[in-house]
This record gives C-alpha cells, structure tokens and sequence, in this order.
C-alpha cells in the first residue's frame, strides 16, 4: 500500500477508518503524520487485527471512493 500522505489521501481516508474503527482518536491520525504504516500499527494496537486485514480493508475503502469517482483531488 503506497503512503497515503504522498497520494495526498490521508485526510480521504481518515473518515473511512473512522467508520471501520470507530475507537480511533484524532491522537491516533495526529501521530501517524501521514504515515500509512504507523496508522496501521496504531489500529493494530487498538484492535489486534492483523496487518493484512488492516491493509485490506483500507485498500478496499480507498477502491470503493475511486469507482465512484472521488480520488481525493484538490480543486486547487
């Protein structure tokens, strides 16, 4: 999975991992810093899911907004 801060998604995803893992905190996005791997070792700490699932469930987010056109552009 390629970093999400460097696709610019990070924010994109925040709301999806949000409603996979609804105890995450604004602490938990705040120390990831855009880092895909440190925010799937901080919802791997707090659920005990493995990395696998944990990718694919946020690969399958990720794939869902892009078939339905929201690619995390900015209108910029």
């Amino acid at each position: 999975m390629a970093d999400l801060k460097t696709e610019g998604r990070f924010d994109q995803v925040k709301g999806k991992a949000r409603s996979i893992w609804g105890e995450l905190t604004d602490d938990d996005f705040d120390k990831a810093h855009g880092d895909t791997q440190t925010l799937i070792g901080r919802i791997k700490e707090k659920t005990g899911e493995t990395i696998e699932d944990i990718e694919r469930k946020l690969g399958d987010a990720l794939d869902d907004d892009a078939q339905n056109g929201d690619r995390g552009t900015d209108a910029s």
